[in-house]
């Protein structure tokens, strides 16, 4: 086994105790144009501060960084597009990657970030930093971080809200036609009933029927058995339409 392979195996066993893949921020060494070297490592040491102060990031130290960089051979800086940059997070075993240009451009000592996440999604921040001033460097970081990050944290807070079980529209809509069938099957019990009762009593209305009585008193007959039966069909679709509508608003209740 090599000793760049090696020095892998050894990172990925200490990462896995210090960082997970949910929290795992890689920060790359900043490239720097017409600024010291100095210079652009402690405006990097500030950024590094204000993203280890962020309570969703744990933060890849400098050295390992540099050791797997230079274990794998790449100094993943070639990348042009979005894609390029989130799958390289991917293969680093990191939520986010933060890049950086630490510039010394009309006399100002200024940063531009840039901070891609593993899903896709891509921010950008700058900041200056003059060199005289104590501390600004941090505040004037912690800034930049904090505006780079908030989209982000927004973007992942809407991927992983849960989506809702339903509407409830469908249990609403099967318990009102349960109880739209069960009222019509009430109304033609009701009517089967007093059919029923006309023809108990003397016959009924076929009394007056004369030679007719036995086909009026037939009819009377079916027609209120009709009533009973579609009075039963639909207490019974009532009921279980009712029951259904039920069951699905239990299962939907979040």
């Amino acid at each position: 086994m090599s000793a760049s392979a090696a020095s892998l195996l050894l990172w990925l066993a200490q990462g896995a105790v210090a960082c997970d893949a949910d929290t795992r921020v890689v920060l790359m060494p900043f490239e720097r144009v017409a600024l010291p070297s100095a210079d652009a490592r402690a405006l990097e040491d500030a950024t590094r501060r204000a993203v280890s102060a962020l309570p969703d990031a744990c933060v890849e130290s400098r050295e390992d960084t540099v050791a797997r960089l230079r274990g794998s051979g790449a100094s993943l800086s070639s990348c042009g597009n979005t894609e390029c940059r989130s799958a390289q997070a991917v293969s680093l075993g990191a939520r986010r990657l933060v890049r950086g240009v630490a510039l010394g451009v009309g006399g100002k000592r200024s940063v531009a970030l840039t901070v891609t996440d593993a899903h896709g999604t891509e921010t950008r921040a700058q900041f200056e930093a003059p060199a005289l001033t104590p501390g600004e460097a941090d505040t004037r970081a912690r800034q930049a971080v904090q505006e780079a990050w908030a989209p982000l944290s927004t973007t992942t807070t809407a991927r992983q809200a849960p989506s809702p079980k339903g509407s409830r529209l469908l249990p609403k809509v099967m318990m009102g036609a349960g109880g739209v069938a069960l009222a019509v099957g009430v109304g033609f019990g009701i009517a089967a009933r007093s059919t029923e009762s006309r023809v108990s009593k003397d016959g009924g209305e076929c009394v007056a029927a004369g030679e007719d009585f036995s086909n009026c008193f037939a009819s009377r007959l079916n027609a209120g058995r009709r009533q009973a039966r579609t009075s039963n069909v639909l207490m019974g679709v009532g009921a279980l339409l009712g029951l259904g509508g039920a069951v699905s608003f239990i299962w939907e209740w979040p």
